[in-house]
């Protein structure tokens, strides 16, 4: 399996902390992936999250919006999809979700991040 390289760029954004950067990567290679339905999927839901996340980092108004939205397009797919631990997000994403209220700016303790799933042996 490789991974699409728009994918690598935004994981490290993401988990370095810049979610517009990371939102960005992934949008920029929206086009690119558009007749591949998962992967297109993949890429828009994580591009949602990591707005809201960005929403939520930055005090803007929107971020539960986009944090659900994102969420809505994780969900029916696989737990590991496109080489990302999806499930590990998607659980992430919904426990912010249960406590954006509680949080004052910005994901409470550890910040989110997305984890690749190991490549199979030989590969």
């Amino acid at each position: 399996m490789r991974y699409h390289p728009a994918l690598l760029r935004s994981i490290k954004d993401f988990n370095s902390g810049r979610y517009f950067d990371a939102h960005e990567a992934l949008e920029d290679a929206l086009d690119a992936v558009e007749d591949d339905d998962t992967t297109w999927q993949l890429f828009l839901g994580l591009i949602r999250v990591a707005v809201g996340y960005h929403k939520l980092a930055s005090g803007y108004p929107g971020a539960q919006t986009m944090l659900t939205m994102g969420l809505e397009t994780l969900v029916p797919l696989p737990d590991e999809c496109g080489g990302v631990r999806l499930e590990a997000v998607r659980q992430r994403v919904r426990q912010d979700l249960a406590r954006l209220d509680t949080l004052p700016r910005g994901p409470d303790g550890q910040a989110p991040r997305i984890t690749l799933a190991p490549r199979p042996a030989g590969r």
